[in-house]
């Protein structure tokens, strides 16, 4: 990720500031929601929302599942998609991400980064929103409630009109997939392109496969770590019966 990383704002000292220019960290997000339970950081009143939007419980229909046997890291997948969302051919905007993994599977931070990639066994892993169960990290993270599910495919979606582009969703989710675009200032996720995936269509190998939802977290090393671990059980499903 860290070729892409001139894209974003650089990051000040002020909190406030990290907020409205996307590059909060997580050490800084855990402080600003301590003071903003406080009622002590008016800066970021927005957070407090955080208690009151409503949490998404249902599992999503569907979830995209890569191969990494059959995939020749060829980028298709992550053109069809910038240019079907976003209309740029652009491996950063992708939803998809393969490019940030060539060199290494999952990219420097990963625990097996000297075994998969191009300087290793060339198995290049396309890393891809797991449409995680309940509770959704990114969502839950959201200080404007602008993640929701799909009506339709129960995707966790980003709503632009909500979505003040804070950054806080790829802080939180484990493997950074939400990617804020640094033209329109807000952020984009995958949504499952209304049940049809257009990477899925693009993929020459078939490396990319639209299946029925399953948990893949703990099948996928995670990049960074998350204000919510990625292996998150859902002992919580009680208290939202």
């Amino acid at each position: 990720m860290a070729e892409y990383m001139d894209s974003f704002p650089a990051v000040v000292g002020d909190t406030e500031t990290e907020i409205h220019e996307g590059a909060l960290s997580r050490r800084t997000f855990v402080k600003a929601m301590s003071f903003a339970s406080m009622g002590l950081f008016g800066g970021v009143r927005a957070l407090s929302t955080l208690t009151s939007k409503s949490p998404i419980l249902t599992d999503a229909k569907g979830v995209l599942l890569h191969d990494v046997s059959r995939c020749v890291s060829c980028k298709r997948c992550e053109l069809a998609c910038s240019e079907f969302k976003d209309g740029a051919a652009s491996s950063y905007l992708a939803r998809v991400k393969v490019a940030r993994n060539m060199g290494v599977a999952g990219g420097a931070n990963y625990s097996d980064a000297s075994i998969e990639g191009k300087y290793g066994n060339f198995r290049v892993q396309a890393d891809t929103c797991k449409q995680c169960p309940h509770p959704v990290p990114c969502a839950e993270a959201c200080p404007r409630g602008a993640i929701v599910a799909d009506s339709r495919t129960g995707a966790r979606k980003i709503d632009a009109r909500k979505c003040i582009g804070c950054g806080i969703c790829t802080t939180a989710c484990p493997w950074a997939m939400p990617t804020l675009n640094p033209v329109t200032k807000k952020a984009t996720k995958c949504d499952l392109c209304d049940g049809k995936p257009e990477c899925v269509h693009a993929c020459p190998t078939g490396a990319l496969k639209y299946v029925s939802w399953r948990d893949l977290r703990l099948s996928t090393p995670i990049i960074q770590s998350s204000i919510m671990p990625a292996g998150t059980t859902t002992d919580c499903s009680k208290c939202h019966k």
